[in-house]
């Protein structure tokens, strides 16, 4: 459409404020209203401009902290579908009308995010979570990702990255998490996996009324991230940080498979009673899920472990063979080996204060003027890790959390690696609810 804005508006918005930033400018009425300016034009744009815009709202990235606040909003999206929309899309997805379909529906979504948005409903006298894609969205990314290829071997110019592996990455991962299907088994194996603990909440999936473009949930209550962000206590913000880090690790260390998009959107809170611990964490979205090859998996086992004991030999050999010496003749072994000390402190201390310093320092050993800028190699799948790993600490950095993670990391290096499967237990008849607890 003519009046929608375009990638590059957003990009010269986004530049503009993360140059006034870095030139060291207070914070003005002007950038306010450019930081309002570039929320509005990601939320309108959907698809992959919302999606870097999520992931900058949650990351310390050179933009004002008033301007991440606006960005934080498209973690639950302001923008949705019209209600015919919403009609056609579930109808032609479960090949029923929308009554029949749900007892009760409503029609003002709770959240619209990048790919498509979620409703409250009710089947079988319960509430549930209905999650409805955008139409042409998987077009759009299709079309953003080209635009994207056009410039990306100037990355392979200026590093040992390839950019071109890089974009094929992100148009696989972002066509799977246009398929909601593929989303529902996902969740399935998450809840199976993380079925026997009880500060873990993955939701019941109703796989009768699921499709590819349309995904009904059990419905979890509870707080979003802000109000967490805001609680006065810090035991159950340091419960709710150990339950992250341990899904989040286990997810990578223990079972290869990662939810690779932590942003805080994807999260929900229960407040603790008779039946939920203090730390409880109901996990919302399987569509971003990337399964890591084994010997990937194996390679960060022994980085972590390298670091954790300071094991130079053992760590060189990790690091070779995690795929990310781009330029062996070149490439900094020192200077990498402080970067994933940084990295890995919070598991490795015998207690850890998260805090925006650690956060901060993190990204300026990885910035320009790192020694290993133009020699580090990107393996694809490593940069789904890695959005994990640094997207987690900056969550944890805005809760304050501290604890003793070093237990959690022990354990899961001492276990064998065991990969859930994403194919069972969706489109082989079932018409019952599956899933962890809601």
């Amino acid at each position: 459409m003519a009046d929608e804005p375009s990638t590059w508006a957003a990009a010269w918005t986004a530049g503009r404020l993360a140059g006034r930033r870095l030139l060291g400018r207070a914070v003005g009425e002007r950038d306010l209203q450019l930081g309002e300016q570039l929320t509005s034009q990601l939320d309108r744009m959907k698809g992959l401009a919302m999606k870097v815009g999520q992931i900058v709202s949650y990351l310390d990235v050179p933009l004002p902290d008033e301007v991440q606040e606006q960005l934080a909003r498209l973690q639950t999206g302001q923008r949705g579908m019209p209600g015919d929309e919403v009609r056609a899309v579930v109808e032609a997805a479960l090949g029923m009308e929308l009554e029949a379909a749900f007892e009760a529906f409503d029609w003002e979504p709770v959240a619209a995010a990048s790919i498509g948005q979620v409703h409250r409903a009710r089947v079988d006298g319960r509430a549930v979570a209905v999650k409805v894609q955008y139409p042409g969205v998987a077009r759009s990314f299709t079309d953003d990702l080209r635009a994207v290829g056009r410039i990306s071997s100037l990355a392979s110019m200026a590093s040992a990255v390839d950019g071109r592996a890089m974009v094929e990455e992100l148009r696989r991962r972002l066509t799977e998490e246009c398929d909601y299907v593929r989303e529902a088994r996902a969740q399935l194996a998450f809840a199976r996996a993380f079925g026997d603990d009880p500060e873990v909440c993955v939701p019941q999936v109703l796989t009768h009324r699921s499709a590819g473009t349309v995904l009904t949930s059990a419905w979890v209550e509870g707080e979003g991230f802000s109000a967490l962000e805001a609680e006065v206590d810090p035991v159950r913000r340091n419960a709710i940080a150990a339950t992250l880090v341990r899904f989040s690790y286990r997810s990578l260390l223990q079972l290869g498979v990662i939810q690779a998009d932590p942003h805080p959107g994807n999260f929900v809170f229960p407040r603790p009673d008779a039946s939920r611990p203090a730390g409880s964490v109901a996990f919302l979205d399987f569509g971003c899920v990337r399964a890591l090859p084994l010997p990937m998996v194996d390679a960060l086992r022994e980085v972590v472990a390298a670091v954790r004991d300071d094991d130079r030999p053992r760590f060189r050999r990790a690091v070779v063979a995690l795929g990310v010496v781009g330029r062996p003749k070149k490439f900094d072994y020192e200077h990498f080996f402080a970067v994933m000390e940084h990295l890995h402190r919070p598991l490795c201390s015998p207690r850890f204060s998260f805090d925006k310093a650690y956060v901060r320092e993190g990204f300026a050993l990885n910035g320009p003027r790192s020694p290993n800028a133009r020699t580090i190699a990107m393996p694809p799948a490593y940069l789904w890790v890695a959005r994990l790993q640094w997207g987690l600490w900056s969550i944890l950095a805005r809760l304050r959390a501290e604890g003793s993670f070093r237990p959690v990391l022990d354990e899961l290096l001492d276990g064998p690696v065991v990969p859930p499967s994403l194919d069972e237990g969706f489109g082989r008849g079932a018409s019952s609810p599956v899933g962890g607890g809601a």
